[in-house]
């Protein structure tokens, strides 16, 4: 089984969904699509300059071609189209057949998808040990980021897009003190001379902010998944829309 053009255009959608909740920078409203320019999505989505994200994705999908190749779609943002991306991405990229697991004399999809998942993401350096499909979504996800949110929509494109997040109190706290600060510094060091205690307010704002980012946040949604077999059944019914589309 191959990935589609619609499958890889799911995918960016997903990412572009999950930063919007973590990323600042990143612009919101953005209506992605095969007609977008490459310009437009690596600006809204703050990504990385085109050769180094060509190589990322070159990695990330296995692909058996010349790295140039990707790069040379990726560098001409101005011309060229998510539709040729996710083209090119779809046609060469490797995708792994999750094949059925035999349990009690019976083929189970679900326990196949599993596996493949943990496997995955202890390739990415995850700690899946004690992961179980008891297991929470959110505690896991908050001590291995984004990585849980890309190898679901890998194996399963569109499993993971709606997000919701709100960090804990001090975290923002904390935010608002390091930018107000920095920029304080900024003026005062334009109009008259650099001290060193114009960094207090930087530094106490980067403290605070830490201290929060190790609090629970008051919100957080990973589309509505409370546990992984929640997570699996899901992406079961992915894989099986899919593989009625391609007959």
């Amino acid at each position: 089984m191959k990935y589609s053009k619609d499958d890889i255009l799911q995918i960016l959608i997903s990412q572009y969904q999950f930063q919007i909740e973590f990323d600042p920078v990143v612009v919101k409203g953005m209506d992605f699509d095969f007609e977008s320019s490459i310009f437009e999505w690596i600006d809204a989505c703050d990504l990385v300059d085109p050769k180094t994200l060509a190589k990322i994705y070159h990695k990330e999908f296995r692909i058996n071609r010349p790295l140039v190749e990707l790069e040379n779609i990726l560098i001409d943002q101005e011309n060229r189209t998510l539709s040729d991306f996710c083209e090119y991405i779809s046609e060469h990229a490797k995708r792994d057949t999750i094949e059925p697991i035999k349990l009690l004399g019976q083929n189970c999809q679900t326990a196949s998808i599993f596996r493949a998942l943990k496997q995955n993401l202890t390739e990415k350096g995850a700690n899946t040990t004690e992961l179980k499909p008891s297991s929470e979504i959110n505690s896991f996800f908050l001590k291995n980021g984004g990585v849980l949110i890309d190898e679901v929509n890998k194996i399963a494109p569109g499993t993971m897009s709606e997000f919701e997040y709100k960090s804990h109190k001090l975290s923002r706290v904390g935010r608002h003190i390091m930018f107000l600060g920095f920029f304080a510094m900024i003026g005062i060091w334009w109009i008259w001379n650099f001290i060193w205690w114009l960094t207090f307010p930087i530094i106490l704002g980067v403290v605070i902010f830490k201290i929060g980012d190790k609090k629970q946040p008051e919100k957080l949604n990973l589309g509505g998944f409370k546990n992984f077999r929640e997570l699996i059944y899901e992406m079961e019914n992915k894989l099986k829309k899919t593989i009625t589309n391609n007959v």
